[in-house]
Formats: structure tokens, sequence, C-alpha cells
């Protein structure tokens, strides 16, 4: 089995740190920080003392490969029925209907680019039973969160794809950044992504 590194990040085209012209007031000696920061892939994980699962998960992946990490996650620590989430930075998040796990993801395939891209917009996937949760969700600053109870088959699927454990592992939203919407087909702006998408979570069947 090959060595996994970290590789220098790819980020999503909707998210990068601030230029030294944008950063606010006060935070003018961030400037250094920010020239110096090295972010890579790789994740890392915390033991958990709650009931609801064993262990949580953060990973970086670069831009163009989080629908396709994210797919795999799901597939593999969430059980066949399954919720989906979608929200905005900073907003509560939108929890669609307990339904089919894989329609759900058919759901939001279609705006697969501008959910791994667009600085605005988060998404995930949950199930939730007798106390136990298994999570994946992807923060607008476009990282990886789990919560799950099978660390093992989740370590596994992020090395599979190249992503390697780094316990001191640093995340954009660490810096100062700016956060952009990005055009879907003619339309610019993260709210039709988010409106098409709660029609479709209100068309899947429930569960």
């Amino acid at each position: 089995m090959r060595e996994l590194r970290p590789e220098p990040l790819i980020f999503p085209q909707g998210v990068r740190f601030c230029r030294p012209e944008e950063l606010p007031k006060g935070l003018e000696g961030e400037e250094r920080r920010i020239a110096e920061a090295r972010l890579t892939t790789g994740y890392r994980v915390h033991d958990s003392t709650k009931d609801a699962f064993l262990a949580f998960f953060e990973a970086n992946v670069h831009a163009p490969e989080i629908w396709d990490v994210f797919g795999d996650l799901v597939r593999s620590l969430l059980p066949e029925i399954a919720a989906p989430i979608v929200g905005v930075k900073d907003d509560d998040p939108i929890l669609g209907p307990y339904t089919d796990r894989d329609r759900a993801l058919a759901a939001f395939e279609p705006f697969a680019d501008s959910l791994q891209h667009d600085g605005l917009l988060e998404f995930g996937m949950i199930f939730q039973n007798q106390g136990r949760t298994e999570e994946v969700f992807v923060k607008a600053a476009k990282y990886l969160q789990i919560w799950t109870n099978e660390p093992e088959l989740a370590r596994e699927v992020l090395e599979r794809h190249g992503i390697p454990e780094v316990p001191d592992l640093k995340f954009i939203d660490n810096y100062p950044r700016v956060s952009e919407t990005l055009p879907f087909g003619e339309i610019t702006g993260w709210s039709t992504v988010l409106s098409l998408l709660q029609t479709a979570f209100d068309a899947l069947p429930r569960r």
C-alpha cells in the first residue's frame, strides 16, 4: 500500500484568503499569518465522550473531489434511509425528510459542482436513531465533518481517496477569508440552488 502524504490543498472557487486590503480593521496583523499558511489535504479525528457517536472527524479534501468523497462516506457510513441537509453560511441548515439514501444523493447530484465550490452553500446527510448519529456534512468553507460510530470505516474511506491522517491539520476558516457565491447556469447566486434543492427535497418519498 502506498504511503499517503498531505498535498497542497486545491481551494474551492468561492473561498479564498483575504487579500491585505480586505482585512477587517483590527486584523491587519493577520497578513503575515495568511502568507505563511500552508493548508493541505488530510483528516484529524477526535474520540467522543458523547453517547451519540464514537468519533468526530474533520477533513480537508481537494475541492474538485469533495462530491465524490462525500458520496462515498454517505454510502459507507449511513444506512439505506437517511435525511439530506442543505444550508447557507451562518444560517441554520434545512433538514429534508428521511428518505431513501441514494435518492437523496441523486437529488444533490445536479448541483454537485455548486455544492463543492460555492462559498456560501453547505450540505450533508444524517441518520439518527435510538440516540445514535451518523452524519456527513460539508461546511461552507468546504471541509468535511463526520460524526460516526464506525471510525475505522471512516478512516478506510478517507484513505481510499488518498487523504492521510494529519493530527495538526488546519482549515481555511482558521484564517480571515472571503466567501463568494458562484453562477448556477445563467443565474448568479446561492439562492437558486437552495430553492431548487428545497423543491427536490419536497419531492422525495418519506420513509
